[in-house]
C-alpha cells in the first residue's frame, strides 16, 4: 500500500526544467545557499552574493518592515529589482530550523495591479493621439540643436524624470559626436560645455554594446570608484534607450532620478517614444512641411518599396488620429478600390499602387483646421470651399516622392468626373486615370454607407440610386457595374450608434475618495463599476471595479499588525488604487465596432462617453448581444 508520503515528490525529484528560483536565508538575513535559477537571476558573482547579505543578491529589496521574528506565516513582498523586473519575494519559515528561512522568487507581469503605483500606465498616453502629435510636433518645430533639447523634456514629462541626455552616435566611428542635456541638470551636476564622452565607457556603455534598453535601479557597483568626467553620473536610477533608424544605431536618450524604480514598462514606452523621435527628426530633412497648423510631413525621397509603403501607413494612421469621425475611411474605400481593380483585371503591381494611393488619397485633409474636420454638423459653402482644396494639397505632400505609381494623380483626380463637374481641374473622360476613377466610386460608397455625427448611414437604395444616376456620365460605366457587383453580396443594414442603448450606469468617484468610500458606495448603488474623475477638468482617469476592490481586499487573517495593515488599506485614496488603463469608445461607435472594440480588450464591460469626454454608462457583452439579435 502506498504511504501517504509516496505521492509527493522529493526535493531530489524536483525536475531541473522547473526552474525553481529559491534559496535559504538566515536570521543575518544572508543567503547561505541557492538554486542554481536564482543565481542566474541576480546575475552576480557567487562570491559577492553567498553567505553575504541579502542586499548584495538584490539592492532594491526594503526589508525594514517585516517582522522576522514572527514565524507564524509567510512574509511577501513585491519589489522592482535594479535592472527593472518586476518580482515577488517569499519568505517561509523553515519547520526544520528556527534560525532559517526559505526565500522563493517569481517574476510577476507588469500589468498586476500592485505596479500601478510604482509606474504610471503609459498605453492610455500612447494611444491618446492629441498628447503624441503634440509632442512629436514640438519636437518637429523646434530649430538646430534645440529638437534634442524638446526631445529631452518631451522623455522626460513622459517617464516623469528629472535629469535627461540624448547623445548622437556615430556607428561607423564608434563615437559620440554630439550630446544634449535638459537645463535642469545644474541642479545635479555639473555638466561643462561642449562636454565630450567615450561610447565605450559611462553609464550609457551597456545600452550602446547590447543595442537594448538598460535599466539601473542600483546604480552603486556601476560607477563605484568612477568619474563624472567618463560618464558616470551619479544618478539616484537611470533608464537609457537605444535609437534605432533604418537598422542602425544612431544615438541613446537617457533619463533619470526618478522618484520611483524604473520597469520595462517605461523602458518600452521610452522605446516607442525614441522611434517616434528620430521619425519625427529625420523626415523634416527630406520632406516639406505645407501646413504650420499641423506639422505636415512632406513625403521622403526614396524609390525602396518597403520603405514607402510603410511610410503611406503612419500617413494615413496621423490622418485618421486627426480625423477623428472619418477613422477607417481611407482603409475602407483602399480595400474596395484593391477588390473593385482586381475584378476589373488591373495586374498584382497596379493593385499594389492602386491600393496604396486610396490608403492616402484624403492626405490634403492634414492641412485643414481640425474644427472643420471634427464639426458635428453640415459645413457651411465657406468651410466647403476650403476641403475642396484637400486634393492639391495632398498632391503637393507628394510632389517630391518618386512613387513607382501615379499616387501623385491619384490623389490629385479622386474627385474630378467624366463630365468636367469635378475638382479641382475639372478634368473630362480619360484625362482622369483609371484608378482615380475607381478610387472616386469607393470615396462616394464609403461616404453614404458610413455612418456620420449628423446623420446615420444612407444605405444600400440611395448608393445604388447616386452611381446610376452618374453611371457613364459622372463615374466610368465599368468601374460603377463593378462596384455595385461587389457590394450586392454584401448584407448592408443600417446600424444603430452604442449611445442609443440602455447603458449600465456607474458611480462617479472623487481622486480624495478613499477605498473605504469607493467599495461603499458601488455596494449601495449595487453597480460593478466606477470612474475617478480629475478634480479640476472632470474628465475620467481610472476606474475602480470588484476586480480593484477584490485586489486591495487584505489577505491577512487576524493579528495587531496586520488589522493595522487592514486599516492603511482603507485610508488610500482613489487616484492612488484606481486602474489607470480605461477602455472608452465614444457613443457614435456603431453595434458591429463596438463589438469589434471590446472583443480586444481583456475586459467585459467598455465605458461610452460623449464628444465633451463625460461618461454615458458601461456597455456589457450582454447588452450589446441582445442589441445585436433583435437588429
Amino acid at each position: 500500500m502506498l504511504q501517504k508520503a509516496d505521492f509527493f515528490l522529493k526535493p531530489s525529484e524536483v525536475p531541473k526544467s522547473a526552474k525553481l528560483s529559491w534559496g535559504i536565508v538566515n536570521n543575518r538575513l544572508e543567503l547561505i545557499k541557492l538554486s542554481e535559477p536564482l543565481y542566474t537571476l541576480v546575475k552576480k558573482p557567487i562570491s559577492a552574493i553567498l553567505k553575504q547579505p541579502l542586499s548584495n543578491a538584490f539592492p532594491t529589496l526594503k526589508l525594514d518592515d517585516i517582522d522576522f521574528t514572527l514565524r507564524d506565516s509567510s512574509h511577501v513582498i513585491n519589489f522592482v529589482d535594479d535592472k527593472g523586473h518586476a518580482l515577488q519575494a517569499r519568505f517561509t519559515p523553515l519547520t526544520e530550523s528556527v534560525e532559517h528561512w526559505c526565500l522563493s522568487v517569481i517574476e510577476i507581469e507588469l500589468d498586476k495591479a500592485w505596479l500601478n503605483e510604482l509606474h504610471p500606465d503609459y498605453h492610455q498616453a500612447i494611444q491618446s493621439s492629441d498628447e503624441w502629435l503634440d509632442q512629436i510636433e514640438q519636437v518637429i518645430n523646434a530649430s538646430g540643436d534645440l529638437v534634442f533639447v524638446t526631445a529631452i523634456n518631451q522623455g522626460l514629462s513622459l517617464t516623469h524624470s528629472k535629469v535627461g541626455y540624448v547623445h548622437i552616435f556615430n556607428e561607423k566611428s564608434n563615437q559620440i559626436v554630439q550630446t544634449a542635456w535638459n537645463k535642469e541638470v545644474g541642479d545635479y551636476f555639473s555638466i561643462p560645455k561642449k562636454q565630450t564622452y567615450k561610447a565605450d565607457s559611462g553609464i550609457w556603455a551597456e545600452t550602446i554594446k547590447t543595442r537594448k534598453a538598460v535599466i539601473h535601479n542600483d546604480l552603486t557597483t556601476v560607477i563605484e570608484g568612477k568619474s563624472q568626467k567618463d560618464g558616470y553620473f551619479a544618478f539616484e536610477n537611470h533608464l537609457c534607450i537605444p535609437i534605432h533608424y533604418r537598422k542602425k544605431l544612431v544615438g541613446i536618450i537617457g533619463v533619470g532620478n526618478r522618484d520611483k524604480p524604473y520597469t520595462q514598462v517605461d523602458a518600452k514606452s521610452l522605446s516607442i517614444f525614441a522611434t517616434i523621435l528620430w521619425h519625427s527628426v529625420e523626415l523634416p530633412r527630406t520632406m516639406k512641411a505645407v501646413s504650420h497648423q499641423s506639422g505636415i510631413i512632406k513625403a521622403q525621397k526614396e524609390k525602396m518599396t518597403l520603405i514607402l509603403v510603410q511610410l503611406i501607413g503612419a500617413i494615413s494612421e496621423a490622418l485618421e488620429l486627426k480625423d477623428a469621425y472619418t477613422a477607417g475611411h481611407q482603409k475602407s474605400v483602399a480595400q474596395l478600390s484593391y477588390l473593385m481593380g482586381e475584378k476589373m483585371g488591373l495586374s498584382p503591381e497596379r493593385l499594389e499602387g492602386l491600393k496604396l494611393g486610396a490608403l492616402i488619397h484624403d492626405i490634403g485633409k492634414l492641412a485643414l483646421p481640425s474644427q472643420i474636420l471634427a464639426k458635428p454638423s453640415r459645413l457651411t459653402d465657406a468651410e466647403f470651399e476650403l476641403v475642396k482644396q484637400h486634393p492639391e494639397q495632398g498632391a503637393m505632400i507628394v510632389d517630391e516622392v518618386e512613387f513607382p505609381w501615379p499616387i501623385k494623380q491619384m490623389i490629385l483626380q479622386h474627385h474630378e468626373r467624366l463630365d468636367g463637374s469635378g475638382y479641382p481641374k475639372g478634368l473630362k473622360g480619360k484625362d482622369i486615370i483609371l484608378e482615380a476613377r475607381i478610387i472616386a466610386v469607393a470615396d462616394i460608397a464609403d461616404s453614404i454607407l458610413s455612418h456620420r455625427p449628423y446623420r446615420p448611414s444612407l444605405g444600400m437604395d440611395v448608393l445604388t440610386d447616386e452611381l446610376m444616376k452618374g453611371r457613364g456620365i459622372r463615374f466610368d460605366a465599368d468601374v460603377v457595374d463593378t462596384c455595385l457587383e461587389i457590394l450586392a453580396v454584401e448584407d448592408f443594414k443600417e446600424e444603430e450608434y452604442v449611445s442609443s442603448l440602455p447603458l449600465i450606469p456607474v458611480v462617479f468617484l472623487e481622486e480624495y475618495h478613499t477605498l473605504e468610500h469607493a467599495e461603499a458606495m458601488i455596494k449601495k448603488a449595487k453597480l460593478d463599476v466606477a470612474v475617478v474623475l480629475s478634480e479640476q477638468e472632470r474628465k475620467p482617469i481610472g476606474i475602480i471595479d470588484t476586480q480593484t476592490l477584490a485586489f486591495w481586499h487584505s489577505p491577512f487573517i487576524d493579528t495587531a499588525a496586520e488589522r493595522a495593515v487592514d486599516r492603511s488599506l482603507l485610508n488610500k485614496r482613489a487616484h492612488q488604487i484606481m486602474t489607470h488603463k480605461m477602455n472608452l469608445i465614444n457613443g457614435h461607435t456603431i453595434l458591429n465596432d463596438a463589438k469589434i472594440a471590446l472583443e480586444k480588450t481583456n475586459a467585459n464591460y467598455l465605458l461610452v462617453q460623449n464628444d465633451k469626454e463625460q461618461v454615458l454608462g458601461m456597455l456589457t457583452w450582454k447588452l450589446l448581444a441582445n442589441a445585436i439579435l433583435k437588429k
